[in-house]
């Protein structure tokens, strides 16, 4: 194999890596609450970039020793991706019932005056509970674990798939930018119909939000009683 095609395969590997379920739910939750465009795909690259660090800094001594991980340490850190989906899936849920209805003190005259009222009227009247920094910071993490999940069996396919220990750290880095574009387009693709939705039906970006919550929940879920087993 060629030192291009071998680049080449890293890459669409790293693009279809992204494309993984339990990428997908984690970053579709974070991406539904964004209702603005680019602010939303940007939390794809910031998913990437915490995926790609781990990916170098467990994968490269890795291939550099050409030893792997256990295979219990594995399904730890897969046991800890499934805890984080149940995590960002009940946030979102939680998001979802604090901003239907709560309340804010006001006062006048020197009374103190409790008024309740929802963000149902539409995407314009909406507060920014969380800042798109935090949200990529929370992005970013989840990455990391992701990455940590996922860079032991990548370090293997690296001894696999090179001849040399420089085409390898050239595999990762290729597999790791691929999974990081790959992340960016498939935010752009989960943000752009939910946008041009939401400015029309307030209901249907509740439900989308709703839907993310709940199926990162299930996935996380489905991801310990798959493990669990193991484990034990």
């Amino acid at each position: 194999m060629s030192f291009a095609v071998l680049l080449g395969a890293a890459f669409v590997l790293g693009v279809r890596h992204a494309l993984d379920p339990d990428h997908l739910v984690a970053v579709s939750t974070l991406v539904a609450e964004e209702r603005r465009l680019w602010p939303a795909a940007r939390l794809g690259l910031w998913w990437g970039a915490g995926h790609l660090l781990p990916i170098a800094a467990v994968g490269l001594p890795l291939l550099a020793l050409r030893v792997r991980l256990p295979e219990a340490w594995e399904h730890t850190v897969d046991l800890g991706v499934g805890v984080l989906l149940v995590v960002l899936g009940l946030r979102t849920l939680w998001l979802l019932r604090r901003e239907r209805v709560h309340f804010h003190v006001h006062e006048h005259d020197g009374r103190a005056h409790l008024h309740f009222h929802t963000h149902l009227g539409g995407p314009d009247h909406a507060h920014a509970h969380t800042s798109e920094g935090f949200r990529g910071r929370i992005s970013f993490l989840v990455g990391m674990v992701h990455g940590l999940a996922g860079s032991g069996a990548a370090a293997v396919v690296a001894m696999t798939a090179a001849t040399s220990l420089a085409a390898g750290v050239a595999y990762l880095l290729a597999f790791g930018v691929g999974t990081w574009a790959g992340m960016f387009l498939t935010s752009l693709c989960i943000a752009a119909p939910t946008l041009a939705a939401v400015s029309r039906w307030e209901r249907l970006y509740r439900i989308v939000r709703a839907s993310a919550g709940l199926a990162s929940v299930a996935v996380g879920v489905g991801m310990w009683l798959e493990i669990l087993p193991a484990l034990l």
